[in-house]
């Protein structure tokens, strides 16, 4: 009754590209070695050349073969069964009601064929989804959602003779029509990426594989740039610093919108869709009950232009291996507009109008020390060490100051409805964790000797995130304040 699916043949290739990037660093070093040896010897040797081969072949070639050949999956009634494997057979069985989310990516080369990338995660999964499966029919990701949810309806019976193409899986009834579609403007988007930190990303990036590959390069190219930069003088080198810069600040601009591209939010009864990308199209579905929070992030620039991020908090993996428990549900807004779409989309969720209570004018101080007193000493140290440049340590104390004032002032928190909001700015962005009260896995309030002298406490909530958790905290409230959220936590005897 239930018949065994294979791969789309464009499979392959995506495996081969995922092989390929797995492997970089031995493809690198073997295509270095080549061309070391024709350096040195003016050919390359005939056993070189061979080894070469088989080591691309070994890394490349056969694992992907070997996977896509025997790469069966099958959608049976009570849950989803995937088997692969040549010498280590794997078989992976997940039950329907088990499945956490659905997340569908489409790369450019897909659309053509009509396919597309299944990723199925569970409350279990650990950075890697339980499923994958890598190039299947789209109406394949309908059938698995409409047989999660319980609403398939009797497939209709088609011999294997009608059959155009040998992917075809009967037709399933199509999903129902979103209550709302929230998508980004073009404007928006540019925007999101001209005020986006991943420059700073980009140039850690550079700086660590210069540090790799300084070796490599010979030391009198090293030498013949360093005196042509010093002829150059200061000015122009910092010309070429800021044009690096720029350089870099475009290509995480692009990056930014390859990424995002055509941004979707799309609300349903029971669950969330959001869809992007240009290169990769992306399809995550989040349903309602796996939510554990939200967060609203507000970076220094972007606060100033009055634009948050929205995430969401869920339970098990985001399929992101770098996000693993968040997702990115509006990635730049107007925060009005933006709270706005939190009350819409997640009424449960209550985000206050009113003034949040904030931490007592006396904790200011003691904001201020903390910061001051783990900054002042590295900063002596480097003065005497390095004087006289060394004094330029000194702004750090000044910084410091200036973040220990930023951080009391977004120091607040909410609570109605069953809701719970706790700000901070743990760096340098502002945090706002938007929490219902059945999600709190855990509350815990600490006062050190010294805090009890001046009645204050650090006060932090756990949330289930991914499959381990995440921490809202705040620091140096009152007695009376914590004793309130405390006392709105504790079950009611």
């Amino acid at each position: 009754m239930f018949e065994e699916r294979k791969l789309h043949p464009i499979a392959l290739i995506k495996e081969i590209i995922v092989n390929v990037r797995q492997n970089i660093v031995p493809i690198f070093v073997g295509f270095f070695s080549a061309f070391q040896a024709i350096r040195n010897n003016g050919f390359l040797p005939m056993w070189l050349l061979v080894l070469i081969l088989i080591l691309l072949a070994l890394l490349i070639l056969a694992p992907a073969f070997l996977k896509y050949m025997t790469y069966r999956y099958t959608l049976e009634a009570e849950g989803i069964r995937i088997k692969y494997g040549f010498v280590f057979r794997k078989n992976i069985y997940i039950p329907y009601e088990r499945i956490q989310t659905i997340q569908e990516k489409q790369w450019f080369f897909y659309i053509p064929f009509n396919v597309t990338q299944i990723l199925i995660e569970t409350a279990g999964t650990k950075g890697k989804a339980e499923g994958d499966l890598s190039a299947v029919p789209k109406s394949v990701a309908t059938e698995l959602r409409d047989l999660r949810e319980g609403k398939r309806e009797e497939a209709v019976t088609i011999e294997e003779n009608n059959l155009e193409n040998p992917f075809d899986v009967p037709k399933i009834k199509e999903s129902e029509k979103p209550i709302q579609t929230i998508t980004l403007k073009t404007n928006q988007l540019l925007l999101m990426a001209v005020t986006s930190s991943g420059v700073l990303g980009g140039f850690v990036i550079l700086l660590a594989l210069f540090g790799q590959f300084q070796e490599v390069i010979p030391d009198d190219l090293i030498s013949e740039s360093y005196d042509q930069i010093v002829k150059l003088g200061v000015f122009m080198f910092v010309i070429l610093a800021i044009l690096a810069l720029l350089i870099m600040w475009g290509v995480s601009i692009v990056a930014t919108l390859f990424k995002y591209f055509q941004f979707k939010l799309k609300q349903f009864e029971n669950h969330l869709e959001i869809e992007k990308g240009l290169l990769q199209r992306n399809h995550t579905t989040i349903r309602l009950e796996r939510i554990q929070g939200v967060i609203i992030t507000e970076s220094p620039f972007r606060q100033m232009l009055g634009l948050v991020a929205v995430k969401l908090i869920t339970a098990g993996s985001s399929g992101d291996k770098e996000h693993s428990g968040d997702i990115l549900m509006l990635p730049i807004m107007k925060k009005k507009e933006a709270l706005t779409i939190i009350q819409d989309v997640l009424p449960q969720y209550h985000v206050p109008n009113e003034a949040l209570k904030h931490a007592p004018k006396s904790s200011l101080k003691r904001f201020i020390w903390i910061y001051f007193i783990w900054t002042i000493i590295p900063a002596i140290v480097a003065s005497v060490l390095f004087y006289p440049l060394g004094f330029i340590a000194l702004i750090l104390p000044a910084l410091a100051v200036l973040k220990a004032i930023l951080s009391y002032r977004a120091t607040g928190f909410h609570f109605a409805s069953g809701t719970v909001l706790f700000r901070s700015r743990p760096f340098l962005s502002k945090t706002s964790h938007l929490v219902r009260k059945e999600r709190i896995q855990a509350m815990h309030v600490r006062q050190s000797v010294w805090m009890a002298k001046s009645k204050t406490n650090h006060i932090q909530i756990a949330i289930k995130s991914g499959n381990s958790s995440t921490a809202a905290y705040l620091r140096y409230l009152g007695d009376e304040q914590t004793t309130e959220l405390y006392a709105w936590y504790r079950p009611e005897s």
